[in-house]
């Protein structure tokens, strides 16, 4: 009998630590995609969005929510989108620091909640260049064993403030 338990436990414990071993390989993998995709968004904010669409996923069932606001959906709208939204951008020597709030890996799909906070960027007419922080939530797929981004959605990030009236019925 205890041998059965000890055997039971020691299958257990190999399961356990095969099933940790994969999660780890997958978020490695994960992780070094993101370090380019982080490349990707630098140059998109000096009005080069070339890596950033060789990273993004080319489907019909890719997404954007945009910090210029509206929503595209398909590769023919988003890949359009992408091209416009960087072109916003002037070439200024533009810094890009993303800080994770949160981010996870399960099967083939992964995900990021960040403030991404851009330094030196010129959009349009500016002259000046100033500071922006967007508030982003990213959907990665694994598209032919490599990471593309599937939906982002981003919004400036604001100060948080209660609300001044709760609205009644």
């Amino acid at each position: 009998m205890k041998k059965s338990v000890l055997l039971v436990l020691l299958i257990f414990a190999l399961f356990v630590c095969a099933q940790v071993r994969l999660t780890r390989a997958g978020d490695s993998s994960f992780q070094a995609f993101l370090r380019r995709w982080e490349e990707a968004q630098s140059r998109f904010i000096t009005g080069d969005p070339t890596l950033w669409k060789q990273n993004a996923s080319q489907r019909d069932d890719a997404t954007i929510l945009g910090a210029f606001g509206g929503y595209e959906k398909g590769w023919s709208e988003v890949g359009q989108r992408y091209d416009w939204a960087s072109s916003q951008y002037k070439d200024s020597g533009a810094k890009m620091k993303v800080e994770y709030i949160s981010s996870g890996v399960s099967g083939n799909l992964g995900f990021t909640v960040a403030i991404e906070r851009q330094e030196e960027v010129r959009l349009g007419g500016q002259q000046t260049p100033t500071q922006r922080a967007l508030r982003v939530t990213q959907i990665f797929r694994k598209e032919d064993g490599a990471w593309k981004l599937l939906h982002r959605h981003a919004d400036p990030l604001m100060e948080k403030k209660a609300p001044s009236a709760v609205p009644q019925k």
